[in-house]
């Protein structure tokens, strides 16, 4: 029967798993107010996500699937455009979406298997980790150079044009924390394995 801590660690890592998979599918990492087209995504007054962007999203009451461009259309036409950090942030967002799929996997299996040779728990929690490191990586990255080339900010101010971060961006933000907790949760599951056998 599986622990109490096991349990958590699984919970965890599945609110970690949800949460990036929210983050890394939607448009909503910054929220562009002004009527200048931006450089960033080639839009004016849309909410521009990691892969595609979408004008009269909860900037006005309008919001339509419709309205969303993907990066990709128009052969490629705004990925090209796109800054290297941005093509980066990309990257590693993918790359955190496959590992912590991984993680629930192994996890997933160490709650239904034993493994007496082998420690599941300590692949968990390694695969959780790494999550952890490309999921901060890629916010903290994002953060900083929206900041710097866009003046993005945390919260919007009355009579602003500058850009805001978007509920997705903290959504990621959210699910880099539950990568943390969820990889030491596993790490001391995986312990306390090793001094029982």
């Amino acid at each position: 029967m599986a622990s109490v801590l096991a349990i958590s660690a699984i919970i965890c890592v599945l609110l970690a798993t949800v949460a990036t998979i929210v983050s890394f599918s939607t448009p909503n990492w910054i929220e562009f107010a002004s009527k200048s087209t931006d450089e960033l995504c080639k839009c004016s007054q849309c909410d521009c996500g990691l892969w595609l962007h979408c004008t009269g999203g909860s900037l006005s009451s309008t919001a339509n699937l419709d309205n969303c461009k993907w990066f990709f259309a128009d052969d490629f036409f705004i990925e090209k455009s796109l800054p290297d950090w941005f093509k980066a942030v990309q990257g590693l967002m993918s790359c955190a979406l496959a590992s912590t799929l991984l993680a629930l996997l192994i996890g997933l299996f160490s709650l239904c298997c034993s493994c007496r040779s082998c420690n599941p728990n300590m692949a968990a929690g390694a695969f959780a980790n790494l999550t952890f490191l490309l999921l901060a990586v890629a916010v903290i990255l994002y953060g900083v150079q929206a900041h710097r080339q866009h003046n993005a900010m945390v919260l919007l101010e009355q009579n602003s044009t500058y850009p805001v971060y978007g509920w997705s961006y903290w959504v990621g933000v959210g699910a880099c924390a539950m990568s943390l907790l969820s990889s030491l949760l596993y790490f001391c599951i995986g312990r306390k394995d090793d001094y029982e056998m």
